[in-house]
């Protein structure tokens, strides 16, 4: 009788914390994705404002935008494993050949970056004014520029 008691005790506990777990993530899933979701409110803001879109170039503009971010993730996702590797060892510890490799690696992927940024480049100037192609490429600058604050910033007030 005591063992079963012991056994109700320890699955209502086990049970209540699986589920006080689960709650916690879901919760915290769902404060990334809101601020994932902030943030690229106030990025298509800011490009929307500095380029001066017009609601129509806008419905055109970011589709394309979130095709060529989308492959550029991809391509950056494909190569994360020599970068790691080129990370967590000297590189007096990798054989010539892995080293070789690695770096042949990053260069194909630099040329696979360049040629989507082509790509991309030509089906933005079939949406968009090349005036205001210009000012995408210039305001992405400046995006990056205010994003490396923001993030310097951030670390700052987190030491």
């Amino acid at each position: 009788m005591k063992t079963i008691n012991i056994f109700k005790t320890t699955s209502i506990i086990v049970t209540m914390c699986l589920f006080s777990s689960s709650i916690i993530s879901q919760d915290h899933n769902k404060r990334i994705n809101e601020k994932r979701e902030s943030n690229e409110a106030v990025k298509i803001a800011f490009f929307t404002s500095k380029m001066q879109l017009t609601t129509t170039e806008s419905q055109n503009f970011w589709p394309v935008v979130n095709e060529m971010e989308a492959e550029l993730k991809a391509l950056k996702d494909k190569n994360a494993h020599g970068k790691m590797m080129m990370q967590d060892k000297n590189t007096d510890e990798i054989s010539d050949q892995e080293l070789e490799d690695i770096m042949d690696a990053r260069i194909q992927m630099g040329k696979e970056k360049v040629d989507i940024l082509i790509e991309y480049h030509e089906k933005f100037k079939k949406v968009l004014p090349i005036q205001k192609l210009a000012k995408y490429y210039q305001s992405t600058k400046e995006y990056k520029i205010m994003q490396a604050r923001k993030k310097s910033n951030n670390q700052g007030m987190h030491k």
